[in-house]
């Protein structure tokens, strides 16, 4: 389904990456209806394409979506679109889901259940999805830098209804603790689906979340 959506969206753009953009927004708008006051647009471009219309009515299901609890948007995303982005030199790789639900099962205690995760390098959102099956509770946060990957991450979030503050950001260079002032203010900038990056705050110098190592991704 997904994949038979997404090659009409690239018949309609004749491009792999404004495809993937506008697909994406129309998933995650249509699981999130609250988005729709952030964008830019209001699908004026997809009203226009009778023929792109006819295509999604006569394949999308938002039903069958939801009731497969699976990152396939992040795998369509490194094999259609992270390749042909030219200007990104960065080499994005997927977790295997069957590794992210392992090490999901090994953290979490089952006996003690978290108040507050968060995944400073979120990704697609694979390891918040693994942890929210094991930690339904839990309050999740997940950061990541690469605007294209964050979207997907908030899509699978509105997708399945778990609810997340993601963030557009490197862990690296801008605070995330949520014990520090900065840290807090960044967080207000959760869940918007244009990056704010440039408002953010940097890490402090004494924060106890900085990580130490970059990640191999």
């Amino acid at each position: 389904m997904l994949e038979t959506m997404y090659h009409a969206f690239c018949e309609h753009t004749q491009d792999r990456v404004t495809a993937w953009d506008r697909f994406i927004e129309f998933i995650a708008t249509d699981h999130n209806p609250r988005l729709f006051r952030q964008l830019k647009h209001n699908f004026e471009w997809l009203f226009e394409d009778s023929r792109l219309v006819e295509k999604i009515e006569q394949t999308y299901s938002p039903g069958l979506l939801e009731s497969d609890y699976y990152d396939h948007l992040g795998e369509m995303y490194q094999e259609h679109v992270s390749p042909k982005q030219k200007e990104n030199s960065t080499v994005f790789t997927l977790m295997p889901d069957e590794v992210a639900h392992t090490i999901a099962q090994e953290v979490i205690n089952k006996d003690k259940q978290p108040a507050y995760i968060i995944d400073p390098m979120a990704g697609t959102g694979r390891m918040l999805m693994a942890i929210h099956h094991c930690a339904p509770k839990a309050h999740l946060l997940g950061t990541e830098p690469d605007l294209r990957s964050f979207r997907i991450a908030y899509t699978n979030m509105a997708i399945h209804d778990i609810h997340a503050l993601l963030l557009h950001a490197d862990s690296h260079t801008h605070e995330i603790d949520l014990r520090r002032e900065e840290g807090r203010f960044n967080w207000n900038y959760a869940n918007h689906w244009y990056s704010c990056m440039d408002k953010l705050k940097p890490v402090s110098a004494h924060s106890t979340l900085k990580p130490k190592n970059k990640d191999p991704r």
